[in-house]
């Protein structure tokens, strides 16, 4: 009977042990249920958060849609030579633009150097609307011109609310730069990739890829069909373009080649930093400009 009994009991003891164990089992299988789940969701969320080029230009634009006025830093360097001749060219000008009423304001200097003659001229631009129309007044070392200005996406001064919005096939292409930048302090997406001379003047206007006429092309149409290469650094935090570099030395050299010259491009840059947004107050054209003007 004692045998019988610790045999019984043996068994419930064995059944316990064994009830145990199945509860430690499932507790088990529910952890690892749960980190799997936690590190899907995480890899998901990762997947779902992960930035591309297409998805930072999409963003910058519909933020760059919402913006009311722009202030820009642009530095264009050109250095070219023929036979005899080296020439150089060198430009800072500070932009201004607001996108209502649509207006736009540049001021800066100019100096271009040939052989060891050196010639230097203080540039301001208005741009604005009058009548409907837009106009442009343009002055060196204070004498002014007006003109009439076609209401083309090319003919902006500086860059517009647009400057996404009307490229936005082009760039698709681009990529995303494994590192990232710097700008003003702030850490940026870099994202880098080729457009077409066209391309390149709906972005920053034709008077600034053609280095507002300082330079003699081969044709004046000459850079529209060039393939340009472009780096654009965007602001991470706010998702707004900080810096535009365009490098057009090489394509500008097998441009010249092309057409049989002999001239030698060096460097021909173009480097845009924006300083402000939001913060432009509305352009006026002052009436003594405007009264002096031809």
């Amino acid at each position: 009977m004692w045998k019988a009994f610790r045999v019984k009991q043996s068994l419930e003891n064995g059944i316990t042990e064994e009830k145990n164990k199945s509860g430690f089992r499932k507790k088990l299988i529910s952890v690892q249920l749960l980190i799997v789940f936690v590190a899907v969701m995480l890899f998901c969320s990762g997947c779902a958060g992960k930035m591309n080029a297409k998805k930072i230009f999409r963003q910058s634009s519909e933020n760059m849609q919402k913006v009311t006025s722009s202030a820009n830093h642009v530095e264009l360097a050109i250095q070219m030579s023929d036979i005899l001749n080296l020439m150089e060219v060198n430009m800072e000008m500070d932009l201004e633009n607001t996108t209502e009423p649509p207006a736009g304001h540049a001021k800066g200097t100019a100096r271009v150097t040939i052989k060891d003659s050196e010639v230097s001229a203080d540039l301001e631009l208005y741009q604005v609307e009058e009548d409907g129309k837009q106009v442009t007044y343009s002055g060196t070392n204070g004498s002014w011109k007006k003109e009439g200005a076609e209401g083309s996406s090319e003919n902006h001064l500086g860059i517009d609310g647009n400057i996404f919005a009307q490229e936005g096939k082009a760039l698709e292409s681009f990529h995303l730069s494994e590192q990232e930048t710097t700008v003003n302090g702030k850490a940026c997406y870099q994202l880098y990739g080729d457009v077409t001379g066209t391309e390149l003047m709906g972005l920053l206007g034709k008077e600034m890829v053609e280095a507002y006429h300082l330079v003699n092309l081969p044709e004046e149409d000459a850079i529209r069909n060039l393939k340009i290469p472009v780096i654009f650094d965007i602001y991470k935090e706010e998702l707004l373009p900080a810096k535009i570099v365009v490098d057009m030395s090489d394509v500008m050299g097998d441009l010249y080649k092309s057409y049989g010259e002999t001239t030698k491009v060096n460097l021909y840059s173009i480097v845009l930093q924006f300083t402000d947004y939001n913060k432009v107050d509305e352009i006026h054209v002052p009436d003594e400009i405007k009264n002096s003007a031809k």
